[in-house]
């Protein structure tokens, strides 16, 4: 028999917990004791904070199994995030986790390959009567040797384009530190030039991509060292250099330029080139998703997309698949439907990846702007993927919004417009905006950035406003702690876990910010 549960403890942002009774034979269960796995009154900065090749993790869980402790055993494993299954002959197997430790409590030096992604397992088993117990707690990107983990902000200063690199204690798995003009400083002799076009980095591939009007690079974290430049990265170099977006999901880089899609497959090309343009007869906008496909509660028949796309010639939006050499469509839309994502009314100027997987967009049309929310992550193509649709019409200064920010923590969106950051949630039935932030006679947002989720405290949490004075010739970012259900301020867990109780925290000394991008 079998009894199996799950636990989901936001202390621990990801936490899966199963009991399995894994043995033949004839006891009473109901009566055994329950055997149980806590963090309570354990310290757990070791589970968010940054491992670094050969730091030490030391952690030790509490675990409760009244009288039959003599019977555990206990393992810590590592496995790659996200865990899917792997090609092994003709079959799709579950790869087996690295085993890193046998005792309850964790003394691991970490030895793992710069820039992989892990989830952290423990397992608790009963040898008598296979009942066991398992944690999932958290997941981490590894750096690389010589990288900085933090907020890099690209940023104008003092008549020249660079790169600093901010961090706080309060998103708990950075470390205090401002690193100013960090790329000219590996960089004397070939500084960034002319006009900011796109900043990223690439979870995928672990590296950075960095358009400026003057060129396009591809940039290690490891002293921020050029590895290509535009004419490197592909296999036959686009006759138009307009890069609109760039984001790496999936094992794979995609990059759309000038309305085109191009695929890097990481794990499969031995180069690091983007493919020809994928044929067809379209125009991409410059949104690409960042979650696509599920891994964990994989729904049968899923859409399951390596990308979602919006083009601009069918106002629709696209999946792109695995090796696939045209974009798809989605089924025809049901008459029920709140709206159909094939045929998507007014001027997109902002879409995301939001609260889960769902996908936002705010379109600009002839009565106004609105928000829809459509779903392509993990459900199946029944022909009714829309889930809200809201007027802004209540969002004040949304005309005149000049940047946005909103991620899968939660389904809030933030703006800024003028000096000020709105926020507004389209699941908390609210009909106005909440004014976040406020600045000074003559500042003005130029860029949003929220943390990534993860297995923090403050995953999805940490808001960062950057704000230019054009008279003042200053700039500065200030920090907050968010809600990202409800997008209000919430000093939360920032103050419990890092001691720093201020919301907002100001960083100064900056330029003008107009890309921020995270390695965590």
């Amino acid at each position: 028999m079998k009894h199996i549960h799950h636990l989901l403890a936001y202390v621990l942002i990801l936490a899966c917990a199963c009991t399995k009774d894994l043995g033949n034979y004839d006891y009473d269960y109901d009566k055994a004791p329950k055997l149980i796995i806590d963090t309570i009154g354990v310290d757990r900065t070791s589970l968010w904070s940054v491992w670094n090749i050969g730091d030490t993790v030391r952690f030790a869980p509490n675990v409760t199994y009244p009288g039959r402790e003599g019977n555990l055993v206990y393992r810590w494993f590592i496995m790659d995030y996200p865990y899917r299954t792997v090609a092994e002959g003709n079959a799709q197997v579950w790869p087996k986790p690295d085993t890193i430790s046998r005792e309850r409590a964790l003394e691991y030096v970490v030895d793992l390959a710069p820039g992989r992604w892990v989830s952290l397992g423990f397992m608790a088993k009963d040898t008598v009567n296979g009942v066991a117990e398992f944690l999932v707690y958290s997941y981490k990107a590894i750096p690389n040797a010589g990288a900085l983990s933090g907020l890099y902000c690209l940023q104008e200063k003092d008549g020249r384009l660079d790169i600093d690199v901010i961090g706080s204690s309060r998103a708990l798995i950075f470390s205090n530190f401002h690193e100013v003009d960090y790329y000219s400083s590996l960089h004397p002799g070939d500084p960034l030039e002319g006009e900011p076009l796109l900043f990223n980095y690439s979870s995928a591939g672990g590296y950075f991509y960095i358009f400026t009007s003057a060129a396009g690079l591809r940039v290690h974290p490891s002293s921020m060292a050029i590895m290509e430049r535009w004419g490197d990265m592909f296999y036959q170099t686009p006759a138009a250099y307009a890069p609109q977006a760039v984001v790496g999901v999936n094992r794979c880089d995609f990059l759309v330029n000038d309305g085109k899609l191009h695929v890097h497959y990481i794990q499969t090309t031995g180069e690091r080139k983007f493919s020809v343009p994928i044929p067809g007869n379209y125009s991409l906008a410059p949104y690409l998703a960042t979650s696509t496909i599920a891994s964990w509660g994989a729904v049968a028949g899923a859409i399951n997309a390596y990308q979602i796309l919006y083009d601009n010639n069918t106002r629709a939006f696209r999946p792109f698949f695995n090796k696939g050499v045209s974009l798809g469509q989605f089924s025809e839309t049901i008459p029920e439907a709140l709206f159909d994502v094939n045929n998507i009314d007014g001027e997109i100027i902002y879409a995301n990846t939001v609260n889960s997987g769902e996908t936002m967009i705010i379109a600009r049309r002839d009565d106004g702007y609105h928000m829809q929310v459509a779903c392509f992550y993990n459900v199946v193509d029944n022909g009714n993927l829309a889930r809200y649709t809201k007027s802004l019409a209540g969002c004040a200064g949304i005309e005149q919004a000049t940047c946005f920010a909103s991620g899968l923590a939660g389904p809030a969106l933030f703006y800024g417009s003028g000096n000020a950051v709105y926020s507004y949630s389209y699941t908390t039935g609210q009909t106005t905006s909440k004014l976040l932030w406020q600045g000074e006679t003559g500042d003005q947002i130029s860029a949003l950035q929220l943390i990534g989720t993860g297995g923090f405290p403050t995953g999805g949490r940490i808001l960062w406003i950057a704000v230019w004075n054009e008279a003042a010739r200053s700039g500065r970012l200030v920090e907050f702690e968010i809600n990202p259900v409800s997008g209000e301020a919430e000093a939360l867990y920032a103050p419990m876990f890092s001691g720093i109780p201020d919301n907002p925290v100001y960083h100064e000394g900056l330029g003008k910010i107009h890309f921020m991008t995270i390695n965590m």
